[in-house]
């Protein structure tokens, strides 16, 4: 089973559609969720959680391998959504209270000192640790400023995803 939360556009690879289901002996075990720009934690979250929790009650995995796209951070240079470090690990944090075996991959992500705040924050959650948002001195520190903190703030853009879009996709 494949389940995709990402932004869907007129562009490559031209798949990840609502219908796209899987085909052949692989016909619905593939579950896409197509978003708009500007996602936000809230909207996410609202979708997010109950799409997971009705795919692990129908297929009850004995594993699940979880790839944490850093790309939907705010700010991301090439990404569109607005999700916070705290917001993007809340997804990581509700599939670990299913206690199945859990393998989180890192992926996606062009504002490199964003990725690094996100899979910082990341590994502390899958450990079950909540680390200090201020950043300890180091050789890089200079690539986190003007803040020098863990957690990025969301900025101001719109969400496009409107609450009838979401409650279609819920």
């Amino acid at each position: 089973m494949t389940v995709s939360f990402h932004k869907f556009g007129d562009f490559f690879p031209g798949t990840g559609h609502l219908k796209d289901i899987g085909a052949g002996p692989g016909k619905y075990y593939a579950l896409n969720v197509p978003l708009n720009d500007g996602m936000d934690d809230e909207s996410f979250r609202g979708l997010f959680q109950p799409i997971i929790q009705k795919v692990m009650e129908i297929y009850q995995p004995d594993a699940v391998v979880l790839q944490c796209g850093a790309d939907s951070l705010s700010g991301d240079r090439l990404g569109c959504f607005n999700l916070s470090v705290k917001g993007h690990a809340d997804c990581l944090r509700f599939l670990r209270s299913f206690n199945v075996p859990l393998m989180v991959l890192g992926g996606g992500g062009y504002t490199i000192r964003n990725v690094a705040r996100c899979w910082c924050y990341e590994t502390a959650v899958a450990v079950g640790v909540e680390p200090d948002n201020k950043l300890p001195y180091n050789e890089y520190y200079e690539y986190f400023g003007p803040d020098y903190t863990l957690h990025i703030e969301p900025s101001n853009m719109e969400n496009q995803n409107s609450p009838k879009d979401l409650e279609r996709m819920r």
